[in-house]
This record gives C-alpha cells, sequence and structure tokens, in this order.
C-alpha cells in the first residue's frame, strides 16, 4: 500500500482545497511541489480568491512541470501587477465615490495572461471556483461560466476591488465580492466531488496574528479575517480523511510580494511535515490492524520516493 491508495487498495480519489491569502498564495506553490513529488495527483480542486487563480492554473495539467511553470509567474509578481497606483489614485477614487480602492484592470490583466482556458467548464479537471454574492447565498461554488469574470469575483475583496455581476443559474445577473468573505479555506465545495481524501493548502493568516493597521488596506484585510476564520470546517464524513496544510506566518502584508520565495519553501516544508504525519498515522494504523488479526509483520513502505 502507498499514499495513492486507502487502506482497502481502491486508488485515492484526491481533492485540493486552496484558500484565500493574497500574497501568501505563494505557500500553496510549495505545497503543491511536494504533493506532486509524493506522488499525491489532484482529481478535482476547489479555490477561494488566489487559491481560485492557482487552482485553476493547475487543473489545466495536474504535474511537475505546470507548478514549475507556476513557481515562474509567482516569482515574477510585483505588488504593482495587481494593486496598481499610489495615495493619489486611491484618494481619486474615494473622491468619485467608487466602491473600490484599486482599479480591477491589472488583475484582469494577470488573470487574463495565467488562465488556460476561456470557461471554467473547460478545465480537464473538476474545479469549482468560490465566489461570495452580496445578496442571497453565502457562498457560491461555481463549477461553469466564464473564467476570468469568475476569478475577479473571487479575489474582489471588498471596497479594495469593485464588485463583480455574474450571472445565475436562472439568468439573472447579481453582484459578486471576495470567496473568502463567506468561505475563505472553501472544505464544503468538495462535497460533491467524491473525495476519499481532501488535502488543504491553506494560505490564510493564522488567528494568532494581531491586526497591525498600518494601512486602510491592512486594517481591512484583518477585519475580514475575523470574518473568514468564525467558519466551521463541515464534516464530510466518516469516511473522508481531511489533511490540513498550514505554513508559518512571515508576518509580512498580504500585499507584498518580496517574500515570495520564502514562502514557496515554508509551503513545502509544511507539505512535507503533512505527508509524513500521514505517513505515520497510515503505519500505525495498518500495525494496529495487523496486530488485531494476527497477521505477520514484515516491512511496510507507505511512501513514494521523493523526487529532486
Amino acid at each position: 500500500m502507498d499514499l495513492q491508495h486507502t487502506f482497502s487498495g481502491a486508488p485515492h480519489r484526491d481533492v485540493f482545497v486552496l484558500s484565500g491569502g493574497a500574497a501568501r498564495g505563494a505557500v500553496q506553490v510549495g505545497m503543491l511541489e511536494a504533493l506532486l513529488d509524493a506522488g499525491v495527483v489532484p482529481q478535482a480542486f476547489v479555490g477561494t480568491s488566489v487559491g481560485a487563480l492557482n487552482a485553476t492554473f493547475l487543473a489545466w495539467r495536474p504535474d511537475r512541470a505546470r507548478v514549475r511553470e507556476l513557481r515562474g509567474r509567482w516569482l515574477a509578481l510585483r505588488t504593482r501587477d495587481i494593486f496598481p497606483g499610489g495615495t493619489l489614485t486611491r484618494v481619486h477614487h474615494l473622491v468619485r465615490q467608487r466602491p473600490y480602492l484599486f482599479s480591477s484592470a491589472s488583475l484582469r490583466r494577470l488573470i487574463d495572461d495565467w488562465k488556460p482556458v476561456e470557461r471554467l467548464e473547460d478545465l480537464p479537471i473538476p474545479t469549482r471556483v468560490v465566489t461570495t454574492p452580496l445578496v442571497g447565498e453565502s457562498a457560491v461554488y461555481h463549477r461553469s461560466g466564464v473564467l476570468a469574470d469568475l476569478l475577479v469575483a473571487s479575489a474582489a475583496v471588498p471596497a479594495v476591488f469593485a464588485p463583480v455581476a455574474l450571472p445565475g443559474p436562472d439568468g439573472s445577473v447579481s453582484l459578486h465580492v471576495d470567496g473568502g468573505v463567506a468561505d475563505n479555506v472553501p472544505v464544503a465545495g468538495a462535497a460533491d466531488l467524491a473525495p476519499t481524501r481532501v488535502w488543504v493548502l491553506d494560505a490564510s493568516l493564522p488567528a494568532s496574528r494581531p491586526p497591525r493597521g498600518r494601512t486602510p488596506i491592512d486594517v481591512l484585510v484583518a477585519s475580514l479575517g475575523v470574518a473568514m476564520r468564525a467558519g466551521r470546517t463541515p464534516d464530510l464524513g466518516p469516511d473522508v480523511e481531511v489533511v490540513r496544510i498550514i505554513s508559518r506566518d512571515r508576518d509580512v502584508r498580504m500585499t507584498d510580494f518580496s517574500m515570495t520565495l520564502a514562502h514557496m519553501e515554508d509551503g513545502r516544508q509544511a507539505a512535507e511535515r503533512a505527508l509524513d504525519a500521514v505517513h505515520d498515522a497510515a503505519v500505525e494504523r495498518l500495525a494496529r490492524q495487523r496486530a488485531s488479526t494476527g497477521s505477520p509483520r514484515r516491512a511496510l513502505r507507505l511512501r513514494a520516493p521523493r523526487v529532486a
């Protein structure tokens, strides 16, 4: 038996859930590298905000070459690529009574450059993108639609970016904002994807970090973080294993992309620790089963070899 199979010998159906986290989304690149190196391949994705961008990029082809390409994209990112302009630009938006501090134009250009397909349902790997409607349900787990519009909406932090108009199943149009407002770590979105195991690639801020309040955006993001952490992780049932991967907090601003490489390494190390824990738990469980049935003991090998 190995990490790709359940105790019954059936292949695992692994679903990757990628949280929001702005610049901390880089930790997910390292996590993805470690998981794929260990032979854990996603059968489906769920993503919120920056996690949705990472998820849809990899859902085109979930292999190590694609993750290396994602790594290169992240290393080229700068704050101005997503948050353009300075203080005068933000004041201009406020004076004109616009419902945002930053134009979404730069974010949309980046998404247009990263998106592998035009429509979400055209991705080879089933993927859910999470948004928060301003009226109605608490969260929407999109399985189809114009991919660029969904990704812009999923990352549209309220008051930072403008809400995005999206069509509903009945054809009506409503405004949507960042999926993290309703479900920043969208484990619930995996429920209809029939997982046997869910890997949670958590790039969100830890609850222990105090708000710094250095800028209005810092205060806003910290306030949203409180609301985002209020939700409970849903119960997917006794037959679904949920593995949460959380990396260290480097205490940098969510709009600061200067620590991308360090975030990636933190993510890889966190994923490797999680893989070791899964391995150790499986060894212990199998040993208990053999002891209870009187089966002969023999060497156990559950981990796939890591590939440099």
